[in-house]
């Protein structure tokens, strides 16, 4: 599939409903999923291998990777954003390090970044490891607390006003696209 398609595909998406900021929801930009997941095709090849989408929002990484040609199950906590995942597959609807989570190929995951509950990402680190031998995961530029890997994509990550707290319409913030092994 050419980028450009995947990301108007993923862009297609119903939007996240952003319920709680406790929980640092925000929706990642279909050019930017788009992107990274052609990157992780690059590296690791989508077609055929199961994938855990974990805090998958409205499941715009996970669905990204089904049209690459992942088996995917999706995994979300927050129960509107886990009912938009269920209408595209397999969906565990609970928290990341509560669920039993399946064995699978890859892991990619956007997990919260511990900006509003410090350490909110270890949870994300260590259930991804534990459940694939390769894990892709985005994270702040500025985090220094990451197990050895490689950084696959640099980029921004726009942030619409969506919590009380936010003082302009638009934000952004640098990240980095990781790819971890076991």
């Amino acid at each position: 599939m050419k980028l450009r398609h995947l990301a108007i595909a993923l862009s297609r998406l119903p939007a996240h409903p952003h319920n709680s900021v406790e929980l640092e929801q925000y929706q990642t930009e279909g050019n930017l999923a788009a992107l990274w997941l052609s990157q992780i095709d690059g590296y690791d090849g989508l077609e055929g291998k199961t994938v855990l989408d974990l805090g998958a929002g409205n499941g715009i990484l996970g669905h990204g990777a089904q049209l690459l040609g992942a088996d995917v199950t999706f995994v979300e906590c927050d129960a509107d954003a886990a009912a938009l995942c269920e209408k595209l597959g397999k969906t565990i609807v609970g928290r990341v390090g509560e669920v039993e989570l399946p064995k699978a190929d890859l892991v990619i995951t956007n997990p919260p970044w511990g900006v509003q509950r410090h350490g909110a990402d270890r949870v994300f680190i260590d259930s991804a490891l534990e459940s694939a031998p390769v894990v892709h995961m985005m994270h702040s530029a500025a985090a220094t607390h990451l197990p050895e890997g490689e950084v696959i994509l640099e980029g921004e990550f726009r942030m619409p006003a969506k919590y009380q707290h936010h003082t302009t319409k638009m934000g952004s913030t640098p990240i980095k696209c990781w790819r971890f092994t076991r």
